[in-house]
């Protein structure tokens, strides 16, 4: 039974794992460390160097703050539909006459879970412009913009792929 994993007979909620946020946060308060370093040495090659790094992680350890205390699922699954918080398109909320198949891609480190959308489009549409712009290029390659990685997965995709399929009507 893993932990990350919430299973109830109406809702399955995947969270991922604490370590990835938790070694982020780690390496971005050394990398900001040697940032504030370099800035305080003197001579102006450190001090661009020094304010290049505080910029670059500070922008890293805030996200893997929020990422660590937020604490939003990445996947819940129920008889309505699927709540996508982990693909990079972070699209929301998907009904199931939304959905088409349930897939998983063979990648490094695992299988890749591909939600398939009937309208990528407007899936995308309901999103940032940026993640829109990577959400396209992702459905060129994957077949949908909706698609959590296997690094992000605290089980199997294709264990994550069967119990998914078993919530739809």
């Amino acid at each position: 039974m893993n932990p990350a994993v919430t299973r109830g007979p109406d809702r399955l909620e995947v969270r991922a794992p604490r370590t990835a946020p938790a070694l982020a946060l780690a390496t971005g308060v050394v990398g900001l460390a040697a940032g504030i370093w370099l800035a305080t040495l003197g001579g102006t090659a450190s001090l661009v160097l020094g304010l290049v790094l505080i910029v670059f992680f500070a922008v890293g350890t805030v996200r893997a703050a929020v990422r660590l205390l937020r604490g939003r699922p990445l996947l819940v699954a129920t008889p309505e539909g699927i709540d996508d918080g982990g693909s990079i398109v972070a699209a929301g909320f998907l009904p199931w006459s939304e959905l088409g198949s349930i897939d998983v891609l063979p990648s490094r480190g695992g299988g890749m879970l591909v939600i398939g959308v009937r309208d990528p489009e407007a899936v995308l549409a309901r999103t940032t412009p940026a993640r829109a712009r990577v959400g396209r290029t992702q459905a060129g390659r994957l077949g949908s913009p909706v698609v959590l990685p296997a690094s992000v997965l605290p089980v199997p995709a294709e264990e994550l792929a069967t119990e998914i399929e078993a919530f739809r009507p």
